[in-house]
């Protein structure tokens, strides 16, 4: 076993699509890690220099339990449970990470959205030492959703019906940078205050993350432009005739509103810059989780 110097740090959220590895790299840089979860048996499946620690953000009992002792808090459950959270912290807690997503600046109706910013608000409120982090999509684990559904599309279909040609624009980030960016949250002086978007390099259009994904598998595609409008028509009635779509009309509504953010902060508060999409899925792809 690896010598535990760089102290306690307790990892809520701890079995999600993030969080697993966010342990495992944790682990790797010496602390001894608290990996906080409510499913026991998901939790003894992750790195085994963890210890699993059964608690539930709805029973604020059992969170300020697993939280005792904790030097270093980083949260991966939703920002509505943020007030939870900082009601639960340990006196003398040196560093708190919360993540919020970068779906609070959306212009749309959205209650999630809504829920972010409430939980952005209660950690400001809380003057804690410490920050928030707006992840925009973040790809590249084997079950993310948003990638995984688009290389399931390519592979069934040679034509791709895309809202408006696809021609609105993400910033999706790599699992790996975002990993890093927890751990440097935790870190760097530099660290706490605003919170910091998580965003990939730049941002690219729907179509070129379709056409990226087509390259990956070896395969070919056509685009077709379809208005906004039918497609998000035409998802609700499917939802009504039990018709399984790969993307519902809540998530085509949102396709059409360009999701463009500056990684600045991230670069120059946390050090990690982040990769460019092509790159992030050559990297799932060569790891067999495409």
């Amino acid at each position: 076993m690896r010598k535990r110097t760089a102290g306690t740090v307790a990892v809520l959220g701890a079995t999600g699509k993030t969080g697993r590895y966010l342990v495992a790299r944790l682990c790797e840089r010496g602390y001894d890690v608290a990996a906080i979860g409510r499913d026991r048996a998901r939790l003894e499946a992750l790195d085994e220099r963890a210890r699993p620690v059964v608690a539930d953000l709805e029973a604020p009992a059992t969170v300020k339990a697993a939280l005792a002792g904790a030097e270093r808090v980083a949260s991966l459950a939703h920002a509505r449970h943020a007030q939870a959270l900082i009601d639960a912290l340990p006196a003398g807690c040196a560093r708190v990470v919360v993540t919020g997503s970068t779906r609070r600046f959306t212009r749309l109706p959205d209650p999630a959205a809504e829920a972010v910013r409430a939980g952005e608000a209660a950690f400001a409120r809380a003057g804690l030492p410490g920050v928030m982090l707006h992840p925009s999509m973040i790809y590249g684990a084997p079950d993310d959703r948003n990638v995984n559904r688009l290389l399931r599309l390519v592979r069934a279909r040679r034509v791709i019906p895309l809202p408006d040609g696809g021609r609105h624009r993400v910033q999706p980030v790599f699992v790996d940078d975002v990993v890093e960016a927890y751990v440097a949250a935790l870190e760097r002086e530099t660290a706490p205050g605003p919170p910091i978007v998580i965003a990939g390099p730049e941002p690219i259009t729907y179509a070129a993350m379709v056409r990226a994904c087509a390259e990956a598998l070896d395969r070919r595609v056509a685009i077709v432009p379809l208005p906004a409008g039918a497609l998000i028509a035409a998802a609700r009635v499917a939802r009504a005739l039990g018709i399984a779509l790969p993307f519902d009309a809540d998530e085509i509504r949102r396709a059409t509103e360009d999701k463009v953010f500056d990684p600045g902060e991230m670069r120059e508060r946390l050090g990690v810059s982040p990769r460019p999409f092509a790159e992030g899925l050559r990297l799932k792809c060569a790891r067999g989780w495409c």
